[in-house]
This record gives C-alpha cells, sequence and structure tokens, in this order.
C-alpha cells in the first residue's frame, strides 16, 4: 500500500512536519497551492492531533513575517508552508529580517522533481536559489521527489535544522520536489496515518544540540584589556537573543554593572530591565549635550548598534578600547570598525570575567562619577521635557514618544514600526520603554511586513500596541489577509503625517515642496475609516492626548484589532521639536 506515490508523499510529510514539531515547532503559517498539498494535508492531520497550531495566508510575503513575529515573542521556531514558483520568492523580505535579527523561521517549499527542471515545465524556477544569500541552511528532500527520501534522510534534515539553530539562530530553507500524484484518496490516508501512529508518532528521537565551543584565549585577551579602577560606560544596543534567554541576560548585565559601578545607555528595544541600577535616562539627549565632557577610556557595547547619529559619532571619536558583545552571532557588527568582539553572549563573558576575578573584585561597586553625572543630566532633560509635554493636548511624535509608554499599561508589550518612530523614541521615551517586552526589527532596518510582524507577535504576547506610520502601515495592508487577524488583540496607533516624515526632517531644506513630495513623502489619498471597514477592523480618529488614554482602555476592552489614527502636522512637529532641542542642548 505505502509503495504508492501518492501513499509516500503523505508519509513523509507527516513524519517531517511531526520530527519539526520536537524540536519546538509549535506554529505554522500555511500558504495556498497545489505542488504542497501533501504537506498542507499532513500538517491538517498534526494540527486535529493537538501536535501544531495552523494559521493561513494567501500573501507568501505576509506569511513570513507572519512567522518572524511568533518566533521574535514566542522565542521558539515557527514554519511556513509555501507552494512552488514565485511564492518561494515572496519570502525574501522575511527571511532578510530574520537573518540580521537572528531569528529561526524554517521556510518549508514545494517544487517540481528534478525530471522536470530546466526544461520548460510550468511554475518550474531555480527557488533552491531564492534564498541562499541570507538562509543559515539551505537543504532539500530526494531531488527526484519526497517519496523517494527515506526514513533516515528526513530525520538527518531536522538535525541539521536543530544543530544550525542552536548555534546561530536564523532562517532556514527546506526545498522539499514533490511528484505527482499530490492528492490522497481518503482510503489510502486512513491507511498511512495508522502506520503513522502505530510506528512514529510516539517513537523518541535523540535531538543534540550542539555544544558551542568557546574561544578562552580570545577572551582572556579581551577582559585584560578591561580596568574596573577607571571609569566606563555600558551601552545596551538592541536585543538579537532568545526572548527565552532574556531573564538571564538582565542577570548578567546585573552582575557587570555591580562590578564595574558604571552608567548605562539602554536601547528601547534592549530588553533591559527598568530596575536597573546606573541607566542613564534621556542619554541620546545628554550625549549630545555633553560630547565633549564624557571623559572616559573603555566602552563595553552589547548588540548591534542603536539607530542614534549622535552614538554613531560618539563612538567614531572616542579614543578608547570597545569591546563588542554578541548573542550567539558570528557575523561581524561593528559599522565603525573599532571594536573587539566577542561571539558567545553576554551570560557567559560575565561568568568567566567573574571567575578570573579575585573574592574581593566582585564586591559591588559605588556607581562612578561619570555615572552619577550622566545620570543627573538625565533627570534635568527630563524635567524639561516634563514641562514641555504637558503644556498643552495637541498631539506630536515626539510628545506620544514620551507619553505613550505612561499611558499603556506597563504590563503590556509594545511594537515599534521602523523609521521615524524607533528614532523619537530612542531620543524621547525616557527609558518608558524598558518597563515592558519592547519589540522593533532593527535587523534590516525596513518597513516591510510592519502589520504582518505585529500580527505574529500579537498571537503570543498581547494586548499589543504597534505604533507605525501611515506609509509603513499601509505598505503591509496584506496583513488582514492573514486568518483571523481582525481577531487578534492588537491596537495599531497609526500615526497620519501624509507620507514619510523621516524625509521631511532629512531633505526639507535642500528641496522644493513638490520635489519632495513626489520623490521622498509620496502622500497618499486615504479615506483611513473605509480602509478599516473594508477589512472589517475597527476605527477611530483621537486628537488629544485625553482621547488617546480612552481610546486605549476602549481597544483594550474589546480584545480585537483596532486602528487608533492621530494626525500630525510635520510643520509644526519640526518647528516645536527644534524649539525643544535648543532649550534643551542649546545652538
Amino acid at each position: 500500500m505505502t509503495s504508492s506515490i501518492e501513499c509516500k508523499n503523505f508519509l513523509r510529510s507527516i513524519q517531517l512536519l511531526n520530527l519539526l514539531i520536537k524540536i519546538g515547532v509549535e506554529n505554522l503559517i500555511l500558504c495556498p497551492g497545489s505542488r504542497s498539498a501533501p504537506l498542507a494535508i499532513a500538517a491538517g492531520e498534526l494540527n486535529k492531533l493537538g501536535l501544531i497550531n495552523i494559521f493561513n495566508s494567501i500573501d507568501e510575503r505576509s506569511a513570513g513575517f507572519h512567522s518572524l513575529g511568533i518566533s521574535a515573542a514566542s522565542g521558539n521556531l515557527s514554519l511556513v508552508i509555501t507552494t512552488s514558483g514565485t511564492a518561494v520568492s515572496n519570502l525574501l523580505p522575511a527571511a532578510v529580517e530574520a537573518d540580521r535579527s537572528c531569528k529561526g523561521v524554517i521556510f518549508l517549499t514545494a517544487d517540481r522533481p528534478l525530471r522536470l527542471k530546466d526544461c520548460g515545465a510550468n511554475q518550474t524556477v531555480n527557488q533552491e536559489d531564492f534564498l541562499s544569500s541570507v538562509c543559515r541552511r539551505v537543504l532539500s528532500t530526494n531531488l527526484n521527489g519526497l517519496h523517494e527520501t527515506e526514513d533516515n534522510e528526513i530525520l538527518n534534515l531536522v538535525r541539521i535544522i536543530e544543530k544550525q539553530i542552536s548555534t546561530f539562530p536564523g532562517p532556514i530553507h527546506l526545498n522539499v520536489p514533490i511528484d505527482k500524484p499530490l492528492d490522497i484518496s481518503s482510503f489510502n490516508k486512513k491507511n498511512v496515518l495508522d502506520i503513522f501512529e502505530r510506528i512514529y508518532l510516539k517513537k523518541k528521537y535523540i535531538f543534540q544540540k550542539s555544544e558551542i565551543k568557546f574561544d578562552k584565549n580570545k577572551f582572556l585577551e579581551i577582559s585584560k584589556s578591561l580596568n574596573l579602577d577607571e571609569s566606563g560606560i555600558i551601552l545596551v544596543g538592541p536585543y538579537q537573543g532568545s526572548i527565552n534567554d532574556l531573564s538571564s541576560f538582565n542577570q548578567s548585565l546585573e552582575k557587570l554593572q555591580e562590578i564595574t559601578g558604571w552608567p548605562v545607555f539602554a536601547d528601547p528595544v534592549s530588553g533591559v530591565y527598568s530596575d536597573l541600577r546606573g541607566l542613564v535616562v534621556n542619554w541620546e539627549l545628554v550625549l549630545r549635550k555633553n560630547k565633549n565632557l564624557i571623559n572616559c577610556h573603555q566602552l563595553l557595547r552589547l548588540g548591534p548598534m542603536s539607530s542614534s547619529i549622535d552614538l554613531e559619532k560618539f563612538l567614531i571619536i572616542f579614543e578608547g578600547i570597545q569591546i563588542l558583545i554578541k548573542e550567539k552571532n558570528f557575523r561581524t557588527l561593528d559599522p565603525i570598525k573599532k571594536s573587539f568582539e566577542y561571539e558567545f553572549g553576554l551570560t557567559n563573558f560575565v561568568n568567566q570575567f567573574l571567575s578570573e576575578l579575585s573574592i574581593n573584585q566582585i564586591n559591588k561597586k559605588s556607581l562612578t562619577p561619570l555615572a552619577l553625572y550622566l545620570m543627573d543630566e538625565g533627570e534635568q532633560i527630563k524635567k524639561i521635557l516634563k514641562e514641555k509635554v504637558t503644556i498643552n493636548n495637541q498631539i506630536t511624535e515626539y510628545k506620544l514618544a514620551n507619553l505613550i509608554p505612561k499611558i499603556w499599561p506597563a504590563e503590556n508589550p509594545i511594537m515599534l514600526s521602523a523609521s521615524s518612530p524607533i528614532r523619537d523614541w530612542l531620543t524621547f521615551s525616557e527609558n518608558c520603554t524598558l518597563t515592558r517586552n519592547c519589540f522593533s526589527f532593527r535587523g534590516a532596518s525596513g518597513i516591510d511586513g510592519t502589520l504582518s510582524l505585529a500580527l505574529g507577535i500579537s498571537r503570543i504576547k498581547n494586548p499589543l500596541l504597534l505604533v507605525t506610520g501611515d506609509l509603513a502601515f499601509v505598505h503591509d495592508i496584506n496583513g488582514w489577509l492573514i486568518e483571523n487577524s481582525i481577531d487578534l488583540n492588537l491596537t495599531i496607533l497609526l500615526i497620519n503625517n501624509n507620507g514619510g516624515n523621516i524625509f521631511n526632517r532629512i531633505y526639507k531644506k535642500n528641496l522644493q515642496e513638490d520635489e519632495l513630495k513626489k520623490l521622498f513623502l509620496m502622500p497618499k489619498e486615504i479615506e483611513w475609516q473605509k480602509l478599516a471597514e473594508a477589512y472589517q477592523v475597527k476605527f477611530t480618529t483621537v486628537t488629544n492626548f485625553k482621547k488617546l488614554r480612552e481610546a486605549f482602555e476602549w481597544s483594550i476592552s474589546i480584545r480585537k484589532s483596532v486602528i487608533i489614527k492621530v494626525d500630525i502636522d510635520p510643520e509644526n512637529e519640526i518647528s516645536e521639536k527644534n524649539i525643544l532641542l535648543e532649550k534643551i542642548i542649546g545652538n
């Protein structure tokens, strides 16, 4: 019975998916297609057994980002299944972000068998190459067809995936050539399921996570350059590790701060806990104001660089030692090329560092004079901000960055879209994002997949607030086509500034208004109320912060997707911000 192609396709599909579940896959995004039918039918049967969650999406690009959002929020592998051809090419944007964000996503793509390649067969392309530039591994089942793939080959592929994800997380492409027939009769399906449940379902498999080999000599070389008796600064960029390791990351950071007494600059999406000693509030403005007064000769940088021009300028002219500690990221992460890089994570670094110290040196140190000075500067700036943002109720983008973390419940997560929101929050949010999980996909820093990512996160962690500009939101409007997306507990704060306001800030001085709109802002005449109605999403517009607070309470209470629009006047925004910065920093 199992010798037929249709039966073997189905058996190997359900074996493969079952093994992927055993290495941590809990959620699967399924895209439409015929070539992928055996995989889809197998997924459906595993879903009936309660082993995996399935969500469908007719847009592969949205599916990829949705899966990435799930991985980021859960810390677990997620899976996307697509058919062949251009469907696979639509996965590239999400694969790029998964690569740069170091998040585990498996792209499982159906393909034609080898006999149909390079001969003009319909919907047959070189899809095995489409994602190769960004995926950690590109793997394949038997090129002649899934039905010719043996048990041990399936198991070996999954072991390779497990080993890769445990050492250097990121996207994996598994291409699966499938020969016809693609469908399976009810009779044959029942017989194959009986075999699967009897032989494979409860079978125990051994998966060994690869041990990371630490370079002790490299550690010793780096650690000897640190002088705990001298002043320094700890810079924490966007967190790229697994959310499951965030607690140990923060425990290690706390130990590091205790033995140094150094001040800490923490990015809004650093994952740093808000009660950490030494945190400098409004550190970017402090740095902008005091860049010529900061006197120290050593920096500890954790993770990639924050999106701060002032920080980058500071690092470029800094003459002391810079040590960059990465979380299982084996690529270079220093665009200014001035740091010693350590790949094995903060927890490992701190543990080794403590073991090298004598008992006397492990005692908690007082905050350094530099830390006390910078923290006081931050508090002074905080007073100025408080005075300015409470003058009136008019909504501006920098006020949103300052006030939203204070009025959105602290126990609920936030996602910041790329472009202007993340930069405003870096400057004006006063470390308030550190009281919660805060997500922003800074790997490739694109606006791709904003809505789909947020919907993926909200499947795991909700109520979620997405803060996004109008272009980033509408660019991914197909996110609403993901299964039951409107029923997810997602509040979308839509900042309508009539185009890409970040370009307004950069190019306004040297371009005519019509040039600026045509070449950069690209404003769209969108009737937002009708757009929301088309997708059956609840919608409201607010004009002041009192109404915004009420709208947040309403959106959380209804437990569904909601769009809250605020309209921004770019001219007024730039003028107000310049006046504020002049008051804080001077000319």
